[in-house]
């Protein structure tokens, strides 16, 4: 489905993604985990084409996707919500779901706002409300909807519980499992709630200072006490 690198990422001078390979196979859930500060987010906008300048090979389904705009990936199937949500504030719920539909593919028309309030029940009371007048959780399930408006065939989330109660936290996991078993939708999670990352993903690379220092099933993971106090621990 998603073969990315191997990529190096940059800022100016900054190497910040350094040598990273990652895949995801068709309807696979992977979880991206690591600290604050290591590499996760670039990572992400690097297989967007999202800001940082990228050295290094992206391939969706066997086409390279390398040199195409942000829209342009998109539309290809890749379906990105970032860590900061990025809803329009002035807009509907309805509105802001219904903007996702720019992303869909020309032979797969979009879902309707019913199959939306499907996956996500609490949306379909708020589809009236504008985005500033959401809360923190109820913002992140608008982002999350609004990315699978247009059916992508893999899901983008960049640190998707941030922020948010736990009761929410599991909510959200359910939520995206119903999606992808639903759908077959490929998900790559970047996240720091091992828990959370655990429930939705079948496997996972662990990331510090940029670079992929493990990459395993979550058995593999368990199997390797330290891992999670090395990389993970405050």
């Amino acid at each position: 489905m998603l073969d990315v690198g191997p990529l190096d990422a940059f800022y100016g001078d900054s190497h910040i993604v350094q040598n990273v390979s990652i895949t995801i196979g068709d309807g696979e859930g992977v979880a991206i985990l690591g600290r604050n500060g290591v590499g996760k987010s670039t990572l992400f906008k690097s297989i967007m084409n999202g800001g940082p300048r990228v050295d290094g090979p992206i391939r969706l389904r066997g086409e390279d996707i390398t040199g195409l705009p942000s829209f342009a990936r998109a539309r290809r199937g890749l379906g990105f919500v970032p860590e900061d949500r990025r809803i329009y504030p002035h807009l509907t719920v309805a509105e802001n779901i219904a903007m996702g539909g720019h992303a869909a593919r020309a032979d797969r028309p979009p879902y309707t706002l019913e199959d939306i309030f499907g996956f996500f029940p609490l949306l379909r009371d708020l589809q009236t409300r504008r985005g500033f007048e959401l809360s923190g959780g109820q913002q992140q399930l608008l982002a999350i909807a609004r990315a699978i408006y247009g059916r992508p065939d893999c899901l983008l989330l960049d640190e998707p519980t941030e922020g948010l109660a736990p009761v929410i936290v599991e909510d959200l996991a359910r939520q995206i499992n119903a999606f992808r078993a639903a759908n077959g939708t490929a998900c790559l999670i970047a996240e720091q709630n091992v828990r959370f990352a655990r429930t939705c993903t079948e496997r996972l690379y662990l990331i510090d200072s940029g670079v992929i220092v493990f990459s395993g099933t979550w058995a593999e993971f368990d199997a390797q006490a330290d891992l999670q106090q090395r990389y993970l621990a405050v």
